[in-house]
């Protein structure tokens, strides 16, 4: 099932060079290679604020400043974070760090700096990432921000690289192995399996 690019939800502001390691995610889960979103959402932000977990619902917005998510590219934030099916806007984030987000399926806009006139910490706010149009309910303005580009939004809306694969794969079943070996990752995506085709 394809999801939605425009979201409506309350806003979690943090700062700049927010790392991803005990920033987002506490590092031990990177060193022990949990993808288990249910292990990871309790933890997810509550190095910075121990209320985050209780306090965050599916479909809201993390707010973040420059460089978003620095430090090494480790995926147990973003697979947590894709997992409440949450919407990231920020001002940048590290090109490695981006290519975990989306590969999980995580919707982000880069390149985007609203200031505090148009959000704050805990105000509702409506985004349509594919268009970048961005309202807030709270405080009834509107404003446009930077969108995502196409390339990006096909693998968001499937759900990442592994949905984004499978749908290509059923419009060429060609492509697709006779016994395909199981690929399977945290998301739950149906296992999927590719052949390269063979130049003549």
């Amino acid at each position: 099932m394809e999801k939605s690019l425009k979201k409506r939800g309350y806003c979690h502001v943090f700062g700049d060079r927010f790392s991803l390691d005990e920033g987002i995610m506490p590092f031990k889960f990177a060193i022990e290679r949990v993808t288990d979103p249910k292990k990871l959402i309790p933890h997810l932000f509550k190095s910075t604020d121990p209320d985050f977990p209780g306090k965050v619902k599916p479909g809201d917005f993390v707010i973040g400043g420059q460089d978003f998510a620095c430090g090494k590219p480790h995926v147990q934030g973003f697979i947590a974070m894709a997992a409440l099916n949450l919407g990231v806007i920020c001002q940048s984030m590290p090109y490695k760090a981006m290519r975990r987000a989306v590969s999980v399926g995580l919707p982000l806009l880069t390149g985007c700096n609203p200031g505090a006139d148009f959000l704050q910490n805990g105000d509702e706010i409506e985004v349509d990432f594919a268009t970048g149009e961005a309202r807030n309910l709270t405080r009834g303005t509107s404003t446009r921000l930077p969108s995502m580009s196409p390339i990006l939004r096909d693998i968001v809306v499937n759900g990442g690289m592994n949905g984004a694969l499978a749908a290509w794969l059923k419009d060429h079943p060609e492509q697709a192995a006779v016994e395909p070996v199981a690929l399977s990752d945290s998301s739950g995506a149906v296992p999927v399996s590719f052949v390269p085709a063979r130049k003549s």
